[in-house]
């Protein structure tokens, strides 16, 4: 037996399952043998008992209309889905039925042994196809830990206009509403303190059509609109038109206007919203899209999330592909993602398929599986267990918000004492800031927004913008994208083929953004948007303020001292806070820009 140093996100993809290590390591002694991609050294997990090495199956959903909403997961391996053997399934076991009617796994074709018939001739007429309605689903916007309630600031998506991130680094927030685009709809969020909740509202003041996101929350607690100040409460319903006579006729319009409200709940610390104005008695009977061991007393979760620059369809086909990360995150974090050269084949099955999504073991050829899942539209979730339980979870959600743009929000858990048990080192990393955890994670997307920035608008160019004949431009051999060829499956059987807009909507892509440090802005994606981001780079400019000011002062002092020996003391520690000082602003930019550069990184 040897000690084997492996990275906590080898089996992790996005490098927070047993904490937040960052580029920490841990160690378990193991043979060389079990040294693996994709599954932590020396942890034994159950076998999959189904052939995971042949090619993908033919997708078959299920016509049952009753179905449940995923709760997968509660344990680890085998175990995932013991609840729903016991009880009515949301999702059946994918076959390809033969002519002679027997169930089989069908082969490929020369362009890739998980590209089957039914592949290359999606079904996706009729009713299975309509049954899905994208705007009525609940989609994650933001953790709500990161929201601010008090302190004004802006939280718009995909500006046409964008600055430097340099020449951002002195203005200051001036709104006090947060603003969101939910499937090219622009809405406003806001915080009603008379029921202590968060609203949502299209952003539209019924009377000019002024944007109610340019508005404050006046006294009472209402939404106010800047342009002539009527306010309007939670539910939507105006409550003051200051122009109307109080004994007037005008004063009726009060009671009939009204801005156009969502559905708006919290989940597991993040903010959904339902986009449908019409839709609050299905929103009230339908969960949100949540990773059930969250809510275990057990677990811990760390949450962020950025704006990418690319489509939704490209994010999630992106994140249903564990293949990529030790090439797409090469040495991120310290190498804590994996690397190039650990690059190898990977075994994935699609056990279930339906209208509501897919899931499935997957893992190194001939090694113990880990557990992913997609639930429809938004949600994909990696399961990693240990011993058959599950010991960590990396939950990704993706909401379009326009044509060529996304909110990607990641959510790791992990089980508290399974941290403690596995990572070594000392303590206090473990409770690292959670600015220093968000930072993580813009290192991880980073590596993929460059490449899947320009790969959506290839994809468009090759197929003539019909991105359902997805599977005439790829060339996918490997059992490593299976994944990926179910979700363009699935996108095609029952997603209508892509993202249904809002009316109105133009849904071609922007132009392709050149400048990559426009493309991997931190500020404009993330950092504005975020509290606790926001007091970090604010905390660090008063740091490097007071150092410099602190250097000035001991030079200035030094001088009048009368004794050498004793002015050598201050002038070394005005150097070192200079110096301390130089060094904030590395930090600094971090928050605005860091950078990522495949070529140049050895």
């Amino acid at each position: 037996m040897a000690s084997v140093c492996a990275s906590v996100a080898v089996g992790d993809p996005c490098g927070l399952l047993l904490g937040n290590a960052g580029s920490r390591r841990w160690h378990q002694r193991a043979s060389a043998s079990d040294s693996s991609y994709g599954v932590p050294f020396g942890i034994s997990l159950r076998p999959c008992t189904r052939p995971c090495s042949g090619p993908l199956p033919s997708l078959r959903s299920s016509s049952d209309k009753n179905v449940k909403r995923s709760t997968f997961f509660r344990g680890g391996g085998q175990e995932f889905a013991e609840e729903h053997r016991q009880s009515k399934r949301w999702i059946r076991p994918v076959v390809a039925r033969t002519d002679n009617g027997s169930d089989t796994q069908k082969e490929g074709d020369d362009r890739g042994e998980h590209q089957s018939p039914e592949a290359r001739e999606p079904e996706g007429k009729g009713q299975e196809q309509a049954g899905f309605v994208w705007k009525s689903n609940w989609y994650p916007v933001i953790p709500v830990q990161d929201l601010d309630e008090s302190v004004p600031h802006p939280f718009e998506v995909f500006l046409d206009a964008r600055e430097r991130p340099r020449e951002r680094e002195q203005k200051q927030s001036v709104l006090l509403l947060f603003v969101e685009l939910i499937l090219g709809r622009k809405v406003v969020i806001w915080f009603d303190r008379e029921f202590a909740q968060w609203r949502t509202f299209t952003d539209v003041c019924p009377h000019r059509l002024a944007p109610l996101s340019e508005g404050r929350i006046d006294e009472n607690g209402c939404l106010q609109c800047c342009y002539h100040a009527w306010s309007f409460k939670g539910d939507g319903s105006c409550t003051r038109i200051p122009q109307a006579r109080p004994d007037g006729p005008e004063i009726r319009a009060v009671s009939n206007t009204r801005a156009t409200s969502f559905p708006t709940t919290i989940a597991q610390g993040i903010l959904f919203i339902w986009p449908d104005e019409h839709g609050f008695e299905l929103a009230e009977k339908t969960p949100p899209p949540i990773t059930p061991q969250h809510d275990g007393p057990e677990w811990e979760t760390v949450v962020t999330f950025r704006d990418v620059d690319y489509g939704w369809d490209t994010g999630m086909e992106n994140l249903l592909d564990p293949s990529h990360v030790p090439v797409a995150h090469h040495m991120v974090n310290g190498g804590s993602l994996g690397k190039r050269d650990d690059a190898q084949p990977l075994s994935i099955e699609i056990k279930e398929f339906s209208q509501q999504g897919f899931n499935g073991p997957w893992g190194r050829v001939g090694g113990p599986p880990q557990f992913l899942e997609f639930e429809a539209p938004t949600r994909t979730t990696y399961v990693f267990s240990i011993g058959g339980q599950a010991m960590g979870t990396t939950t990704t959600y993706v909401t379009p918000t326009a044509p060529g743009g996304s909110r990607v929000l990641i959510s790791n858990g992990r089980k508290a004492f399974a941290m403690k048990a596995m990572t070594s080192g000392p303590k206090w990393w473990q409770i690292s800031p959670r600015w220093w955890d968000h930072q993580k994670m813009l290192n991880l997307l980073d590596g993929d927004e460059s490449l899947l920035h320009g790969q959506e608008r290839l994809l468009r160019e090759s197929t003539n913008g019909q991105i359902e004949k997805w599977n005439q431009a790829f060339f996918m051999p490997c059992a490593a994208d299976r994944f990926v060829s179910a979700f363009r499956q699935w996108l095609n059987r029952h997603g209508g083929k892509n993202v249904q807009w809002a009316d109105g909507v133009d849904p071609s892509l922007p132009p392709l953004i050149k400048n990559k440090e426009l493309l991997l802005d931190r500020y404009e994606s993330h950092t504005k948007h975020c509290k606790v981001c926001s007091k970090a780079l604010q905390n660090f400019r008063i740091a490097r303020q007071a150092l410099y000011i602190l250097a000035a002062v001991l030079v200035g002092v030094a001088p009048l001292l009368q004794v050498w020996s004793h002015r050598i003391p201050l002038v070394v520690a005005a150097g070192i806070s200079a110096f301390l000082a130089w060094r904030l602003g590395d930090w600094i930019q971090m928050f605005y820009y860091k950078g990522y550069d495949h070529a140049r990184i050895p």
